[in-house]
């Protein structure tokens, strides 16, 4: 059975397992057990677990996203440290990371020719 759910309801059903306190892996298996897809699983533990909003507070511009990584020195940073900014500011985990990557593969700092 492929379910599709929403975080809110991985997050409810992780709970109730006392996610917080098990593995990574148990809790992608329970809730494979569940009848969740091992990929929808992983995602929804690796969400559960980085906390905070799932929806974004704003929306991200290319020019938005460049002056506050250019504002913060982000080509001496590491992703991690850009992701963390961003996160800080509001943004998703996902919004960040996928603002980071496009930044620094603009940036010549990953990709073809760095």
């Amino acid at each position: 059975m492929n379910t599709r759910g929403r975080q809110s309801q991985y997050n409810r059903l992780l709970d109730t397992f006392d996610a917080e306190h098990k593995s990574f892996v148990k809790c992608v298996s329970y809730l494979v057990s569940l009848g969740f897809s091992p990929s929808q699983a992983n995602n929804a533990v690796h969400v559960y677990r980085k906390g905070d909003a799932t929806q974004a507070r704003f929306r991200l511009s290319r020019d938005q996203r460049n002056e506050l990584l250019n504002g913060f020195d982000a080509v001496i940073k590491t992703p991690k440290e850009c992701v963390d900014y961003l996160r800080s500011l509001g943004c998703t985990y996902r919004q960040a990371t996928s603002a980071v990557y496009k930044y620094r593969q603009e940036k010549g700092l990953i990709g073809y020719g760095s």
